[in-house]
């Protein structure tokens, strides 16, 4: 048994422990190990970061180092959370249109907010933030503020991306690289404009041929023949293989599975229902939860309405890589990540007659133009198959 007298310090320690913003907490797992995660509460908001550590029973000495090993680690990232939190502004309470010209946040520490808020929403994959600091600090212009950030700014921002800002090898960013970054300012000053921070986007006020295009590129899918060999073929992680098949028969992102709790999920008679915030847009979806996707549901026991309907996914790239193993195992070819599982949803759908405003509402796009790549692609499928045939007979 793990003695708490061993683990306790940061929730039975000093006095200035007990002040700090960030705590060291455990839950106990089904297995016997304890979870150690981060317990934040800044600005009348509390967040929990699970740092994939574990306690195991201590049974000899090599458990116990490898107890004292994860404690050191949580110790660690808890320091690095406390830095990163003395860089916030010192408040985020909403600022009203008169009040603007009063705020003092540079573009930067408006970035270091943002990255908080996006890991108290659950998003793990935080680096294009870290990416565009460095980037405004190579270009000194990181200290401007947050309410000068104007058109000129952003196209000389985007002139930099594609043409000034040089990697570590000293090569230029790529086309898909100046895209992304580009996509994550928009994100963030969205953000900035939805706290009151800013009146609007100043990114909206380019013109198509001023930002940053990318290719349209192919979109990967699985057909359902391989969604079922995917269904026979074993995975090494079952949490995995349940949740990428459980997203091919509902669409959701993989964020919005992450965060996914089993209120979200409700019954009414015979029929069950999804409904969640959408990390993306922010917007609510209702999804009708068929046969097939409460197939991959795992099973509820005895966890309340807040427990996490998957548990503690890993994170992204670990997914991925059993993916590949997994899919290659089956027999499929083809390039597959999370994501796929959502492109194969809208495809399966439109290709068992579905239409393209249902199928847009399913998957939450506020555009049917977002949608529409999905109904080339089964158009091109189909002149494809046509090809086919006419090659039969040359």
């Amino acid at each position: 048994m793990i003695t708490t007298r061993s683990f306790s310090m940061a929730d039975n320690g000093s006095k200035d422990t007990q002040k700090s913003p960030i705590k060291i907490r455990f839950k106990a797992m089904k297995n016997g190990y304890q979870s150690i995660y981060l317990d934040c509460y800044h600005d009348g908001r509390r967040s929990y970061e699970y740092l994939k550590l574990y306690l195991v029973p201590e049974t000899d000495d090599k458990t116990a180092r490898l107890n004292a090993t994860a404690m050191r680690k949580a110790e660690a990232a808890l320091k690095v959370r406390l830095r990163e939190l003395k860089k916030l502004p010192p408040s985020n309470k909403r600022l009203t249109q008169d009040n603007i010209s009063q705020n003092d946040f540079t573009l930067s520490e408006w970035l270091v907010r943002f990255k908080e808020i996006q890991r108290s929403r659950g998003v793990k994959d935080l680096y294009a933030i870290d990416r565009l600091l460095n980037i405004f600090a190579a270009m000194g212009n990181g200290g401007i503020q947050l309410k000068a950030v104007d058109k000129d700014f952003c196209l000389s921002f985007m002139e930099y991306l594609k043409t000034g800002y040089k990697t570590a090898d000293g090569r230029q960013l790529k086309s898909k690289t100046v895209f992304n970054r580009q996509c994550t300012l928009v994100t963030a000053l969205n953000a900035a404009v939805r706290e009151g921070l800013i009146p609007f986007n100043p990114m909206d006020r380019l013109s198509r041929h001023e930002r940053a295009k990318t290719s349209k590129g192919k979109r990967e899918y699985l057909t359902i023949d391989e969604v079922k060999a995917l269904v026979a073929t074993p995975c090494k992680r079952e949490d995995i293989k349940q949740a990428y098949l459980f997203a091919c028969n509902c669409g959701l992102r993989l964020g919005d599975v992450r965060k996914l709790k089993w209120r979200d999920i409700a019954k009414d008679g015979d029929k069950w229902m999804l409904s969640v915030l959408m990390n993306k847009s922010e917007k609510p979806v209702h999804i009708p939860l068929g046969v097939q996707a409460r197939r991959w549901l795992p099973k509820r026991n005895s966890a309340d309405a807040d427990s996490l309907v998957f548990g503690e996914l890993p994170r992204d790239s670990h997914i991925n890589a059993h993916l590949k193993m997994w899919t290659a195992k089956a027999g499929i070819t083809k390039a597959v990540t999370y994501h796929t599982s959502r492109h194969t949803f809208a495809t399966m759908l439109l290709t068992l007659g579905a239409d393209l405003y249902t199928v847009s509402k399913l998957l939450g796009h506020s555009q049917i133009k977002n949608t529409q790549i999905y109904a080339e692609i089964i158009n091109r499928r189909k002149d494809e198959a046509v090809n086919l045939a006419d090659k039969a007979f040359d």
